[in-house]
């Protein structure tokens, strides 16, 4: 073989002759390429040589063809080349890992682990989006660890879940079908279960748990002339601190059978409490002044209580207008076409009939009230859960305040 060999371009196929290679080259090159370090691309890359020409002297080389001495000396700008490239190499490794590990830790330098299972769960949901070695150096937990949890996971989260929906139907069901999966959650929350609202909600739509909900029906009424409007103080009044500084009141009809009968109801608006309540056949001003007057028996208000109804004339009559002033209350009516002036007492009748009324058939008047009484009584007041209250009940929230 002569020391001399030509050197090809391997995409043209009439042997385009480009440069020639000493045989001492191509057994130095076949030896960098026989480093464990090295691979022929990165060789030939340096060397700015086809990889199919390197391959093809390293067969040559395994055959003996080059019986040669082995040169102990690589021409010096080679060596160097091959050098730099690997320390460009090796760099850009780095970087990437450090980049890598600055972006996990801006993007979750909140998160805490105190307990593995944690840091297992974080890593598996972040998994396709940072190398899983990275996330554990982070956290401080094995891959070892890690994917020996992973593989027994998928069995464990099937039980979670299966244990998650049995206590969201017990929610669900006590609450008789009221309870959407924001008030399930917040529920599931105050029994400490901790777990995703959106993963609530998914396994209710699942299962087909759906809040009940209302069909918001206008009563309208006739107003008189004779009786003054007033205007709606609550416009430039500051939010209640306490209970007893404002109240709420309307009355809303429901059907009974082939006839109406009506509901009125005075609401607290500090703590969202009804504190009284009637059902009646007919709608006058004494029944409504009937509930007033039991608000005032059992709460007891100081003097200076801002009281917030509609413009009905139940409301504006002359002895409902009496009444108030002989406890000193300051009565504060809706602008004339704004029924969302007075929308705790609106959002009341529309949460009751959604979750009582319209889920059930009533009879008697005797079956209605009874009804409603546990409804109030024993749940909205007691158990309902207000998101107005920061996901806490009526009660609780005037014995927390």
């Amino acid at each position: 073989m002569t020391s001399q060999e030509e050197k090809y371009d391997a995409g043209d196929d009439h042997g385009k002759k480009t440069q020639q290679y000493s045989t001492e080259f191509k057994v130095k090159a076949v030896e960098w390429s026989h480093q464990a370090h090295r691979s022929v691309k990165s060789v030939a890359e340096a060397l700015d040589i086809h990889p199919f020409m390197l391959s093809r002297w390293r067969k040559e080389y395994r055959e003996g063809k080059f019986a040669m001495k082995r040169v102990k000396k690589a021409p010096a700008d080679a060596k160097k080349k091959i050098q730099e490239q690997d320390e460009v190499a090796r760099l850009k490794r780095r970087i990437s890992e450090l980049q890598e590990e600055n972006d996990i830790l801006k993007k979750f330098q909140r998160f805490q682990a105190e307990e593995r299972p944690e840091a297992f769960r974080f890593i598996w949901k972040h998994r396709r989006d940072y190398s899983v070695k990275a996330l554990c150096r982070h956290l401080k937990v094995s891959r070892s660890g890690y994917y020996a949890w992973a593989n027994r996971e998928p069995r464990k989260r099937a039980t979670d879940k299966a244990d998650l929906l049995l206590k969201i139907r017990k929610i669900y069901d006590n609450s008789k079908g009221r309870y959407g999966s924001p008030r399930v959650y917040q529920t599931l929350r105050r029994e400490g279960l901790v777990v995703g609202e959106n993963r609530v909600a998914k396994i209710m739509r699942e299962w087909g748990m759906k809040a009940r909900s209302a069909r918001v029906h206008r009563r309208l009424r006739k107003l008189r002339n004779d009786l003054k409007a007033l205007p709606n103080y609550r416009l430039e009044a500051a939010r209640p601190t306490a209970e007893n500084q404002q109240w709420s009141s309307d009355v809303t009809y429901i059907k009974l059978g082939k006839k109406c009968v009506f509901l009125a109801v005075v609401l607290d608006l500090y703590s969202r409490r009804i504190i009284s309540w009637r059902l009646g056949a007919s709608l006058s001003a004494n029944f409504t002044r009937a509930t007033l007057r039991e608000a005032f028996t059992s709460r007891k208000p100081d003097s200076g209580l801002l009281f917030h109804t509609d413009r009905g004339i139940e409301y504006r009559a002359h002895k409902t207008q009496a009444l108030l002033k002989q406890y000193q209350v300051k009565h504060s009516m809706n602008r004339p076409g704004q029924c969302t002036d007075n929308a705790e007492v609106e959002s009341f009748f529309k949460t009751l009939k959604g979750e009582l009324l319209h889920a059930t058939s009533f009879v008697t008047m005797r079956q209605l009230r009874k009804h409603i009484k546990a409804y109030i009584e024993g749940f909205y007041n007691t158990q309902r859960l207000h998101s107005g209250l920061g996901y806490r009940t009526p009660l609780e929230f005037e014995g927390i305040n």
